[in-house]
């Protein structure tokens, strides 16, 4: 009886030691994947940074968002390339801009009234509370741990921290903005599609497309690229960047991060 048991345990243990195993080498195949997936995302970015030089412009890559797609012999990625100038910039954007894209994103009206004030109180240096705005007091009553900044946003994802915004809001809103064009207006031809009929309640003819132009101008642009590695690991990065005219170095990475996993793997 003493020894059946031994064999059972020894069984047992056996079995427990061979699925710890099986479960640590998918754990590594799956980050090896993961990191195949991202040096492609990476990769995606460094090749689209290589077309912004291209100085024939109509070889060059647009920059209204158009997809381009490369095969690699370890996976496949999606680029896209966007000027700064046809997102919008929380930084600078109106109130009735901000309540366009919010109501567009399915906001209701008293709700993207009261959270275009409470962007703009946000932003703003003072303590003055907009009539729907929110400032420190209204933060600490809801019970956050933080109050409005009092300055300018300092990257998107800053937006999640506003009182009001919900998860499924700024994934929405989130591929169509920036912080870095300094501008209030929005070069439409550059807008996304979505944006585009957002603010101008119309929908952009399919041939619409921007003029290039020889001389490229310094953006920001944003670059974003999808991989996926052969084992089907998916990864994403984004980068902001600068052109550089007169330097030593031909451009500033002004941001480059993996965007949430919740939001979109795939260009549109």
């Amino acid at each position: 009886v003493v020894v059946l048991w031994m064999v059972v345990l020894l069984t047992v243990i056996a079995s427990s030691h061979a699925r710890n195993m099986r479960i640590e080498t998918s754990l590594a195949f799956n980050h090896v994947g993961t990191a195949k997936a991202r040096a492609l995302a990476e990769a995606g970015i460094n090749r689209a940074i290589m077309e912004l030089f291209v100085s024939d412009a109509a070889n060059r890559w647009q920059l209204n968002g158009t997809a381009y797609p490369l095969q690699l012999d370890s996976g496949s990625v999606n680029i896209v390339i966007r000027d700064a100038s046809g997102l919008l910039d929380l930084n600078k954007a109106e109130p009735v801009q901000l309540m366009a894209v919010l109501e567009a994103a399915g906001a209701e009206e008293a709700d993207s009234q009261q959270l275009a004030d409470a962007i703009l109180d946000w932003r703003d240096t003072d303590q003055l509370r907009r009539l729907h705005g929110a400032e420190d007091n209204d933060y600490r009553h809801a019970g956050l741990d933080w109050g409005a900044r009092d300055g300018n946003f300092v990257s998107v994802d800053e937006l999640r921290y506003v009182l009001g915004m919900t998860h499924e809001l700024f994934e929405q809103l989130a591929p169509y903005l920036t912080v870095y064009s300094s501008k209030g207006t929005i070069d439409l031809e550059y807008a996304p599609p979505w944006l585009y009929s957002a603010l101008t309640k119309m929908e952009r003819e399919p041939t619409e497309s921007p003029i290039a132009n020889d001389t490229l101008a310094a953006g920001p642009f944003h670059i974003t690229a999808w991989a996926t590695s052969n084992n089907g690991s998916r990864a994403s990065v984004e980068a902001v960047i600068r052109i550089a005219r007169n330097s030593e170095k031909p451009y500033t990475i002004l941001s480059w991060h993996e965007p949430g996993r919740s939001r979109k793997m795939t260009p549109g």
